[in-house]
């Protein structure tokens, strides 16, 4: 009897094992590893799939929510893969940038700042064009601060269409795409608007000399917030299309210092080429993945095959990738077959993964895999014994479709795509989770990034200052004031940083602050001290100078004595001889002044608020600051 136990363990951990080989299908999720569901009754395309730090999944695209026009749709899956009925309406939430127009299609997502969402794509409404930006909740509803009620909407016309979208560390978002057949990438600000020191008024709009036309299909932002950017342009003299990929700096000019002037042509084939994802991998290398035209028989029907290409951080292509820098894929074999990558994952362990969507232009099959490659671009043979995996038909269905992938924490890959029913239109959405050789991702030893919060300031008049603050992702609290250049150039910053976070008033998230009761004509720092989860603390300023006025006069330091400190109704002053005190709040406004003529001198401050203040004493030829609290 006790062999026979043995003997059963064994084989129930052998089929444990199995079934967490790589390339197999994870089956604690969904139904056989594949969570399907239905956005609408009909014609529903996945266009982008997230995972949360909690593990929930996100998915977007359009869903023809009418049977004739499509909507934007956004949906959330629990961790097994069942829809997550706290998000939207019972796991799907449903947006129109434009009512009642033909199409509002979500071409990819984002995550932001404190729980907020991005989705880029357009509209199209049988004439011309509009893209957007939606900023959603973490609960699936429109956030009203950003844009119209959540929607920043292009101007209309142009042909102009976001393809792709990022978000820097400041937590702004940055699309790509085009706009009269040229390249554009825009940054929005915190609130919803073009980010005027982004290009030219938020936009930078690239033009090739050596192009007809050119579009924008995907793009990354870089932890120091260049942006790269993957797309296709028309051969001016072969009017063939050609894939390149270009860096901008993070203030939307070109990068010169990447490869030719700051683009790198690929060069995949001899003929038509297509470049539709990118991805950073852990050494700062680009993977770029799409497919390209390879000559058949056919004189009508084109043929094309899938290609991953890595790009080293200096515009170079890494020829030790692959071969010749190249991992080329036709897994669907026949002469009019058309094998296309549109999504590529960098694992932090240097191994690569993808998606490829088959189909054949003349017998109409479509087929779906998912790759695996080593970190030399080699196909990675302990993932379904070949390095692909195919996503089989399921019962009923003619056509299944992959266009998105995303990676989970614990080395997991998610793939999302479309299954096609027998009527030829309707279609399911569907989530995979697939087990893979990689481990749980971060280091031993996770790097730690630097807090940072941009400073945006500007006199509204004379007296009143407006600020607005946007943390980084990296940043878990941050305290701001304002105070004279003069006055914080002679208390010095240990001391400003010190009053700042003893100031009780942590804040996160984007905020904005109007600093009254200033002095006209005066320079002024807007002064921000930032820690990020390992309490390294950093310090962030921003000059303003009020209309008109005068400012604070240098100072020198001398001996006194001030207590108690903190204080609730009395402050004593201890000096040596005649002098002058001042208590002078966060904003460098004088709150209470006196001439103290004793050695000791006792001051009634039961007036002022509870805070932080500094209390300035000074005589005939000295002066000095401390800071005060008054509880």
């Amino acid at each position: 009897m006790k062999k026979i136990f043995t003997l059963a363990l064994m084989c129930l951990l052998a089929f444990a094992g199995f079934s967490q080989d790589p390339g197999t299908f994870d089956s604690s999720f969904g139904t056989d590893g594949i969570a399907r569901f239905t956005p609408s009754s009909s014609h529903d395309f996945l266009e982008k799939i997230l995972v949360q730090e909690d593990g929930k999944i996100l998915t977007t695209g359009r869903s023809r929510y009418d049977n004739i026009n499509y909507d934007i749709y956004v949906s959330r899956q629990n961790a097994d893969g069942s829809l997550d009925a706290t998000f939207g309406t019972n796991g799907i939430s449903h947006y129109q940038a434009t009512p009642a127009i033909y199409i509002n299609a979500a071409r990819d997502m984002a995550f932001g700042n404190d729980g907020l969402i991005f989705i880029a794509g357009y509209t199209y409404d049988y004439n011309d064009n509009q893209a957007f930006v939606l900023c959603i909740d973490e609960n699936g509803f429109e956030y009203p601060y950003f844009g119209d009620n959540g929607f920043a909407i292009s101007d209309y016309g142009g042909g102009i269409v976001y393809e792709a979208l990022d978000v820097d560390s400041y937590g702004r978002p940055i699309v790509t795409g085009y706009l009269n057949d040229t390249v554009l990438v825009r940054r929005y600000n915190a609130v919803g608007q073009p980010d005027p020191s982004f290009g030219e008024g938020g936009t930078a709009q690239i033009s090739f000399e050596d192009a007809m036309f050119s579009y924008g299909y995907s793009i990354k932002v870089q932890e120091d917030n260049k942006i790269v950017v993957a797309g296709v342009r028309i051969d001016v003299e072969t009017n063939i299309h050609r894939t390149f990929m270009m860096r901008l700096k993070a203030n939307g000019t070109i990068d010169n210092t990447f490869g030719n002037n700051g683009r790198v042509d690929l060069n995949v084939g001899q003929f038509a080429e297509f470049a539709l994802s990118i991805d950073v991998d852990a050494d700062g290398n680009y993977l770029v993945a799409g497919h390209y035209e390879v000559p058949n028989n056919s004189e009508t029907l084109p043929k094309y095959d899938a290609y991953v290409t890595r790009i080293l951080s200096n515009g170079t292509i890494d020829t030790s990738f692959g071969t010749n820098g190249f991992a080329r894929f036709e897994p669907f074999e026949g002469e009019t077959a058309v094998n296309n990558s549109e999504a590529v994952v960098a694992a932090h362990d240097g191994q690569v993964f993808g998606t490829i969507y088959s189909f054949d232009h003349n017998t109409q099959e479509s087929r779906a895999y998912v790759y695996n490659l080593n970190e030399n671009g080699q196909p990675n043979e302990d993932f379904a014994g070949t390095g692909i995996l195919p996503i089989a038909l399921q019962s009923g269905d003619i056509e299944v479709r992959t266009a998105a992938a995303t990676m989970q924490e614990d080395g997991k890959l998610l793939i999302g795509g479309m299954f096609f029913n027998n009527d030829g239109y309707a279609a399911d959405v569907f989530v995979t989770r697939i087990n893979t050789s990689v481990e749980g991702d971060g280091p031993i030893d996770p790097e730690v990034f630097p807090a940072d919060v941009l400073v945006e300031a500007e006199a509204i008049d004379a007296y009143s200052v407006k600020a607005t603050f946007t943390p980084n992702e990296y940043t878990t609290e941050y305290h701001a004031g304002i105070l004279a250049v003069e006055f914080f150039n002679t208390i010095g910053e240990d001391l400003v940083v010190e009053a700042l976070k003893a100031d009780g008033n942590p804040l996160t998230g984007i905020k904005e602050i109007t600093y009254n009761d200033l002095t006209p004509l005066t320079a002024y720092y807007v002064v921000v001290v930032a820690k990020n989860e390992a309490d390294e603390w950093v310090v962030v300023k921003g000059e303003v100078t009020t209309p008109e006025g005068i400012g604070y006069e240098e100072i020198e330091a001398t001996q006194f004595n001030v207590y108690p400190n903190p204080a609730t109704s009395t402050v004593f002053v201890e000096t040596n001889g005649n002098a002058q005190v001042s208590i002078i709040d966060m904003t460098g406004r004088v709150v209470k002044e006196m001439v103290i003529t004793n050695n000791v001198s006792a001051i009634n401050i039961e007036d002022i608020n509870e805070g932080i203040y500094f209390i300035m004493i000074q005589n005939e030829n000295n002066r000095i600051v401390e800071k005060l609290v008054v509880k």
